[in-house]
């Protein structure tokens, strides 16, 4: 596969002036740059530029008006009865649950789901959603990849936006006006589990987490300020972090949390509780701690979050912060709906539920 620097000079300009639209530096109804200043800036023919505004032209983006010069196009939204919905998995996990709600909605009213999986890349993300735009959807629910690491695709998120698609996003919180949010108090979530432990009589309390995700970095404001309300020290021995999802590499992921694991039982003072960001990794913890000959609950209780099906398995029965997953892909399908009808689009909708601990037979 040819790389970026093997592309003709018009199909280089053609991508620069879309990453230019994406990041909003040229709005619906702008004026872009003439030719003449395109060419001076990128030091290439006019012919070429004409090459690349000719391709821009053909998909629809851009229009040109006689004497005036070429510009970015503003919505002609047409109803396709499309919408799209992105998730970070579609194979397991929470993901049936959320599909569940948001299809039951939208079904009854006639509209085709187009469902695809970031499989937690944001560069897979990217692609699937210039696709969404260019299938002009109705709509778009998405559960965004990476979202505390530089999210780079709030740009084609507001593209939708000002082309009259409203956008719900899931579980991640964006510091951005333009789209609406349906998820969980994630803060208070992480808050409730750790204070069920400490309500327990675990003192010592160890959490495993991650940074890729802003809910995951929400759980662990809400694990440390249980700790600090109730002066109970974090030992830093006590908090581990794992770069890598399973969507990444599996392998890599697993070998983090034996590590982490491994490390936190090993250290001079271990817990006796274990809070993990989410219930995939809680069930890869059990197990691990099993191997290493350490019993749950007996020896360290364990808890995780979203209360997914993996903790309900035979012989599992994980404790777990409750995750309304059906309901907010309900939610955010009748968001789409009422955007559709008129009916909200004045503002810009928050819908955060209430946590809740599930607890089971790994914590005493």
């Amino acid at each position: 596969m040819a790389s970026a620097n093997d592309l003709p000079k018009y199909l280089k300009l053609k991508n620069t002036i879309i990453e230019r639209i994406n990041r909003g530096v040229y709005k619906p109804g702008d004026k872009l740059p003439t030719e003449n200043e395109l060419a001076s800036e990128f030091d290439i023919s006019r012919h070429t530029v004409r090459k690349a505004m000719d391709i821009l032209l053909n998909e629809g983006l851009v229009s040109r008006k006689a004497g005036l010069g070429t510009f970015l196009n503003k919505s002609s939204k047409k109803e396709t009865k499309l919408i799209g919905f992105i998730s970070l998995n579609v194979h397991d996990y929470i993901f049936s649950d959320i599909f569940n709600g948001i299809e039951t909605v939208l079904h009854d009213k006639g509209y085709q789901i187009l469902l695809s999986s970031s499989q937690s890349d944001q560069e897979r993300e990217k692609t699937i959603l210039e696709e969404l735009l260019k299938k002009n959807v109705d709509g778009l629910i998405i559960e965004p990849a990476h979202s505390a690491i530089s999210y780079p695709n709030i740009g084609i998120l507001e593209r939708f936006v000002n082309s009259e698609i409203p956008v719900v996003i899931l579980d991640s919180k964006f510091d951005n006006k333009n789209f609406h949010y349906v998820g969980l108090d994630d803060v208070n979530g992480g808050y409730l589990a750790t204070k069920a432990l400490i309500d327990l009589g675990h003192k010592n309390i160890a959490m495993i987490y991650s940074k890729v995700h802003l809910p995951l970095i929400d759980r662990f404001k809400g694990y440390k300020k249980a700790l600090e309300e109730e002066g109970l020290p974090i030992y830093l021995d006590h908090v581990k972090e794992c770069s890598h999802t399973e969507l990444e590499d599996v392998t890599e992921f697993e070998n983090q949390l034996k590590n982490a694991v491994t490390e936190i039982m090993g250290c001079t003072n271990p817990p006796s509780a274990i809070f993990c960001v989410n219930d995939q990794f809680a069930v890869r913890v059990k197990s691990i701690l099993e191997k290493m000959g350490y019993q749950v609950p007996a020896d360290v209780s364990l808890i995780g979050y979203d209360d997914s099906n993996l903790v309900k398995l035979d012989n599992i029965s994980i404790s777990s912060v409750a995750h309304p997953k059906e309901l907010a892909g309900e939610k955010a399908a009748r968001i789409i709906l009422d955007c559709i009808n008129n009916q909200s689009s004045a503002f810009k909708e928050d819908i955060i539920f209430t946590p809740k601990v599930i607890l089971r037979d790994s914590v005493k």
